[in-house]
């Protein structure tokens, strides 16, 4: 008898078992027939989880409809196939729903913090829906779990204080979007680069240099920070030189204005649309100070076009006989 039941659970096992593979085939084979995007990530991330759901669920059906109760703790095994099929199906959207959200946020260009915290935090709460699931179907109170974990948490946040403050920064920041991944900011100590990432604790800022600097959130929050990137990417950038009281303030201001002109026109990365302006600001003991403003449209092009500025303003400046002030505080005139 007991092993006319063996045989027969065992038929149960391998006959439920080949259906759902065969069912799995054909779904995924369904799948895979569309181009599309979301199609091909459901497939890719469903095909491990769903040979899992197959044995599991041929398993739990060999454990119910066995004619004897062969097993003698079926009723635990039956609860730990339902919670090991829940945790799989916790698991499976946890890995699913960031990849769906990464990719409906390419296509439509949704302005959304696309940090690694974020997908973490989707992922965090969606275990949390399971294990919550998990403990209410083994008939643990639910509430009481919570509790706990209440009480848990306040102690574990005393101990973690300033990993805590850092976590809470960087969820600041990103909903703050004050600074966002790609902005190109400034700090108060005077690094400056591109933010390459907001982690759980730091946020990445990548040199000119290629090298990375990491802030902790919690000190980034709360120091003065410039963003160039913000309201727009492109910037002014203010030239100045000291000229001779004895200038030609006219001409000197018509050249330089022209110089201006035709860098914003010919220089790539000017903004050629922006008529730069050209002003005295002060007398000082040395001259006249004459600044010009130009724009770039993005801050990386600043240095090539002051660049060009003074090499151009300098060459014009010796045709036209024009003097102006060097590093030593004396005048200098082309001979």
């Amino acid at each position: 008898m007991v092993r006319h039941g063996l045989l027969l659970s065992g038929l149960i096992f391998l006959g439920s078992l080949l259906v759902l593979l065969f069912v799995r085939r054909l779904f995924l084979g369904f799948i895979k027939k569309s181009s599309h995007d979301y199609a091909l990530i459901l497939l890719r991330v469903l095909r491990l989880p769903s040979l899992f759901w197959a044995i599991v669920i041929s398993l739990y059906l060999t454990v119910e409809l066995s004619p004897t109760k062969l097993l003698k703790y079926s009723s635990v095994i039956e609860k730990v196939l339902i919670s090991l099929l829940i945790l799989s199906i916790t698991s499976f959207f946890s890995n699913l729903l960031p990849e769906l959200l990464q990719v409906y946020i390419s296509k439509t260009n949704l302005k959304f913090p696309r940090t690694g915290i974020v997908f973490v935090i989707i992922k965090l709460f969606v275990y949390i829906l399971g294990i919550i699931t998990i403990l209410s179907y083994l008939g643990i109170q639910v509430a009481h779990f919570i509790t706990t974990l209440g009480i848990a948490g306040l102690a574990v946040s005393l101990a973690l204080q300033g990993i805590l403050s850092n976590i809470f920064s960087g969820l600041n920041l990103i909903a703050s979007r004050q600074i966002e991944v790609g902005d190109f900011v400034k700090l108060e100590n005077g690094e400056e680069g591109y933010v390459e990432d907001i982690t759980w604790m730091n946020t990445v800022i990548r040199r000119r240099d290629n090298n990375l600097v990491v802030v902790p959130n919690s000190r980034l929050v709360n120091s003065i920070v410039v963003n160039y990137k913000k309201p727009t990417p492109s910037m002014n950038i203010t030239v100045s030189i000291v000229i001779p009281y004895s200038s030609d303030l006219e001409k000197v201001e018509r050249l330089t204005l022209e110089v201006a002109r035709e860098v914003q026109r010919t220089v790539e990365g000017a903004d050629p649309s922006f008529e730069p302006p050209v002003r005295y600001s002060a007398f000082t003991e040395l001259g006249i100070t004459l600044n010009t403003t130009l724009r770039v449209l993005n801050p990386d092009s600043q240095f090539l076009i002051r660049h060009e500025f003074i090499k151009r303003l300098k060459k014009t400046y010796e045709r036209e006989g024009i003097a102006f002030i060097q590093p030593s505080a004396q005048p200098f005139r082309n001979a």
